[in-house]
């Protein structure tokens, strides 16, 4: 949700005889939801969450939030002192991801009910892809983001001089991109996979993916980067230490023991995929996700082995 001190005034439309009451709220639940590392655990009580509250602002662009202001705080079930937070602009609001995995977990502010407001996409057992997205027009607030300038070497991959080049940037800029693609994504044109999978850490970080070639592909400011890793440890997925935002995946460094260790298929797949970096497309700037139909694969029920709620 936008972080800004701007206001404006409204007039609430008056009541009239046609108009129907508004529908009870329903019966309240208590969900519970986590950090994908399990540092941090909460529990929330809400009616049942349907919907969900879409903010095309910056920061909830990168983040890929979605939004549930509760009536009342959460109960922290487990704090093992990983949050960290990130403002910016007019610093009136918190926003805390998990220092260990990435996970936005939730933003604070006095403009909350409860003082807080909650990424719908950390609560456990919840189909994100049948929840009713509304959208909140954050991003006509002021003041505007301005996008960091790209400031590392372009990438040059053979055999794409045809191709277009984005750039992009985590939220608060230490960490800035250079993606070469085959084709346009605007246009249609693009030749490969656009990917949302609905597994732990796919769904809790709403990543759009695509699959270049570690040539297609440049990220500078690499010191700023934290790493995350879980399963069989082959993936690394890369996000800001300051703001969160993840950017990408690469290789985990594993030891020649680490990976007699995993399973035979596992080590196919690692060595099929060495070349690949898979990048999240909310990292573009000016870029409209909602612009392209990502293919929605089921990593929930593939992913080997299953991930078990804190």
């Amino acid at each position: 949700m936008a972080d800004t001190t701007s206001s404006s005034t409204t007039t609430e439309p008056k009541a009239t005889e046609e108009a129907a009451p508004a529908p009870p709220p329903g019966p309240v639940k208590t969900y519970r939801g986590n950090c994908h590392c399990g540092a941090f655990v909460f529990e929330v009580d809400a009616p049942e969450i349907t919907k969900g509250s879409d903010c095309n602002c910056s920061i909830c662009t990168k983040r890929a939030y979605l939004w549930l202001v509760p009536e009342k705080p959460i109960v922290v079930v487990r704090d093992e002192g990983k949050l960290v937070g990130y403002r910016f602009a007019s610093k009136n609001m918190d926003h805390k991801f998990c220092s260990v995995c990435g996970t936005t977990v939730m933003a604070t502010s006095e403009m909350f009910a409860a003082k807080m407001g909650i990424n719908v996409r950390t609560l456990q057992n919840l189909d994100l892809w049948s929840l009713k997205l509304s959208t909140f027009d954050g991003k006509s607030w002021d003041p505007q983001y301005e996008a960091p300038a790209f400031s590392g070497p372009e990438p040059n991959p053979p055999g794409l001089e045809d191709g277009k080049t984005y750039h992009g940037s985590c939220h608060c800029g230490a960490v800035t991109t250079a993606v070469r693609v085959n084709g346009s994504l605007e246009d249609g044109t693009y030749v490969g996979p656009i990917i949302e999978c609905n597994c732990s850490s796919c769904a809790r970080g709403g990543y759009a993916r695509i699959y270049p070639n570690a040539s297609q592909l440049t990220i500078h400011g690499r010191e700023s980067l934290s790493y995350y890793t879980f399963g069989h440890h082959v993936w690394r997925h890369s996000f800001c230490k300051t703001c969160g935002v993840y950017v990408a995946t690469d290789q985990n460094e594993l030891s020649d023991e680490e990976v007699a260790a995993l399973p035979e298929a596992i080590r196919a797949f690692r060595v099929d995929k060495a070349d690949k970096r898979p990048f999240n497309l909310r990292v573009l700037n000016g870029f409209d996700v909602k612009s392209v139909k990502a293919m929605q694969v089921d990593g929930w029920t593939r992913q080997m082995p299953g991930y078990v709620n804190p």
